[in-house]
């Protein structure tokens, strides 16, 4: 785990990540109703989903 977040572009952050998806969420016009709840469920899958998977979910720009 400690070698892969080496390879990162920055430090890795919860809050960090919470907030390029509030960004984008914004920047893609999306009601302050639906971004909350993306937010709820972006916290939980922060506990049930491991930085591998996330990471291997963005590469090929799907859920698995």
């Amino acid at each position: 785990m400690e070698e892969m977040l080496k390879n990162l572009n920055g430090p890795w952050s919860n809050a960090a990540c919470i907030g390029y998806c509030l960004i984008a969420m914004r920047r893609a016009g999306l009601r302050p109703t639906a971004q909350r709840r993306v937010l709820l469920a972006m916290e939980g899958v922060f506990d049930d989903v491991s930085v591998e998977k996330a990471e291997r979910a963005g590469y090929a720009n799907k859920e698995e």
